[in-house]
């Protein structure tokens, strides 16, 4: 198997997806320095992360953690561009299994029943052919074996991206965007909502608001690869 894939390597070189180096046997993604180098953040269950910073207005949030620093300056931005826009979206249950196995051991993921990854419109998942967050949802699942809720919140409105917006029209552009279409499967459960980037919060506020007015007895956690500094 070793040589097989070293033969793989040759005649299909990988390279990293951060600093574009041709990647060694054994590494996956990223080579090692860029791995190293990763802008990781610190989960401290005594104190607020700046994902708990930002939807620390949302009632039913239990606790909230990005993996990383998201800076648009920054080579790390080709992870999630990869993930996202280039049809590689294993690269997203790649990183959420080492930011699910960081937060697992901090006591992050205690009481959650389930995985809810925010959705796409039904027009732009046919549009990309996968929706990223279900694969950053994978990821987590594959760490601490809990079961991933894919329809049970839809989002039927698909809107101007959020990318490129400035921070109130993003908030004016979150607004009614989800639905849940299944609110007996969330009753009474602790579920963890996840997404790729975290900016001002607008969509997660808004698919925790549609959710909470919707669903009895609802706890929330959040967990995302990336948060933008605001």
């Amino acid at each position: 198997m070793n040589l097989w894939n070293s033969v793989l390597d040759f005649l299909l070189p990988r390279y990293c997806k951060v600093c574009g180096r041709r990647l060694d046997a054994g590494e996956v993604h990223m080579c090692v320095p860029c791995f190293l180098g990763m802008p990781c953040l610190d989960y401290d269950m005594n104190g607020l992360s700046p994902a708990e910073k930002i939807l620390m207005t949302e009632r039913q949030v239990v606790r909230a953690a990005s993996m990383m620093q998201y800076d648009k300056d920054s080579h790390y931005r080709n992870l999630l561009y990869n993930m996202k826009y280039y049809n590689k979206p294993k690269v997203g249950t790649w990183l959420a299994g080492i930011g699910a196995r960081r937060l697992q051991s901090k006591g992050f993921f205690e009481g959650v029943d389930c995985i809810v990854p925010v959705p796409l419109s039904k027009r732009k998942q046919r549009r990309r052919g996968y929706n990223q967050c279900s694969f950053i949802a994978r990821g987590v699942s594959g760490v601490i074996g809990l079961p991933v809720v894919e329809n049970a919140v839809v989002r039927d409105v698909e809107k101007v991206r959020q990318a490129g917006l400035g921070k109130y029209q993003r908030w004016d552009n979150a607004e009614g965007l989800f639905r849940v279409a299944e609110p007996g499967v969330l009753a009474g459960r602790h579920i963890l909502l996840v997404d790729d980037v975290m900016t001002t919060g607008s969509t997660l506020c808004s698919m925790i608001e549609t959710i909470a007015a919707a669903v009895p007895d609802i706890k929330i956690s959040v967990f995302t690869l990336g948060i933008v500094e605001v």
